[in-house]
């Protein structure tokens, strides 16, 4: 049986992201920057709700677009998630510990499950109750916080400490480029 090969864009090659992987995870981060400077409106407008008050329009607007910007993650999270079965994983060099690579890789999952986790958590608190969902929203993005700031203080680990190429890899211009091996 003849198995055609995937694209390049699909199918990262060991020790690289491909273009697609790049621009996916810049634009999540991104949309976490909008979702974090929009989500204060979001309190005010149901603080005004609650005493009677029409909420302001710019809060009722950042409420959308916080909305629409947690969709979007859902959707890019669950593209990457995707590709990743479809095309498999850049895989890191084998020289790290085994420890330091479970540490890794748990991370990733539970960045995963919760950039998953908190769009549904919102709608859900948005849509259908509000006092119930709500708590579960706020604690899953302290939850992101935790994990992201993880995540950045090991980006910062391997390029201070180890400076191997591991952050260079999902840089968005990296000098090891995607176009080898096409």
């Amino acid at each position: 049986m003849n198995v055609p090969t995937l694209p390049r864009w699909i199918r990262p090659v060991p020790g690289q992201y491909t273009s697609l992987q790049k621009a996916l995870h810049w634009l999540v981060v991104a949309i976490l920057t909008v979702q974090l400077t929009t989500s204060s409106a979001i309190e005010r407008s149901h603080t005004a709700h609650h005493q009677g008050v029409e909420p302001d329009p710019l809060d009722l607007l950042l409420h959308e677009v916080h909305t629409f910007g947690g969709l979007a993650v859902f959707c890019i999270v669950a593209l990457r998630i995707l590709l990743r079965i479809i095309g498999g994983a850049s895989s890191d060099s084998t020289d790290g510990a085994r420890l330091l690579r479970i540490a890794a890789t748990a991370n990733h999952v539970l960045l995963y499950g919760v950039l998953l986790a908190l769009p549904i958590t919102g709608v859900a608190a948005r849509y259908l109750d509000f006092l119930y969902y709500g708590p579960i929203h706020v604690a899953l993005t302290r939850l992101l916080l935790v994990l992201v700031l993880l995540h950045m203080a090991a980006a910062l680990w391997h390029l201070l400490i180890r400076r191997d190429d591991v952050v260079g890899r999902m840089l968005p211009f990296s000098s090891r480029s995607d176009r080898s091996t096409g």
